[in-house]
């Protein structure tokens, strides 16, 4: 249980982080009267632990208070924490030359990375275009194959109506391609 005192009214906080107003009381809990001078750290972790809705600051300045009393129960000094901003140091003329030489390789690197990007870009264009046509053309020969093959489809089952109606057709009367070798062989010498 914590209690943090305020003025003239103390505020009790449980484990179950319930909070008891000014002047009442509960069975469960022992009310605990502290008059305390609240460090300005812990007002401003407070403040800031409700401004984000994070506990962290609080714990933070918890934390700190813990390593300072352990510290100073083994006899040790107070730790002073002392935050100097980083210096920073000029550079030389020869770090300076690097830097120079190291930006102007990377300029040019993602230069050539770009055109190389574009070139690619094209080529895929033009493979895309290429294969586009290709299938264009695919396409044509498929329906005109499909085309023939219904008409030789057609002119074959003529053929074979006619056969059965009139008995085997002559020579002249048969569809041009669609004879025997023999026949063909046969038609060269009579």
């Amino acid at each position: 249980m914590f209690a943090q005192a305020q003025g003239r009214h103390t505020y009790v906080i449980s484990r179950e982080s319930s909070c008891v107003g000014p002047g009442t009381s509960d069975d469960k809990m022992q009310e605990v009267n502290v008059n305390v001078n609240l460090d300005s750290e812990v007002v401003r972790a407070s403040a800031e632990a409700q401004a984000s809705g994070r506990l962290t600051p609080l714990i933070k300045v918890e934390l700190w208070s813990k390593i300072q009393a352990r510290r100073l129960s083994e006899g040790k000094e107070e730790m002073a924490v002392q935050f100097s901003p980083p210096q920073t140091t000029p550079m030389t003329e020869e770090e300076e030359e690097k830097c120079k030489k190291r930006k102007e390789c990377n300029k040019e690197a993602a230069q050539r990375c770009r055109e190389r990007k574009k070139e690619k870009q094209k080529n895929d264009e033009k493979e895309l275009t290429s294969l586009l046509l290709r299938n264009e053309e695919l396409k044509d020969t498929i329906k005109n194959l499909e085309e023939e093959m219904v008409f030789y489809q057609g002119m074959l089952s003529i053929q074979t109506s006619n056969q059965i109606e009139t008995g085997p057709a002559s020579p002249e009367q048969q569809v041009p391609g669609l004879w025997t070798v023999e026949e063909d062989f046969l038609e060269q010498y009579l």
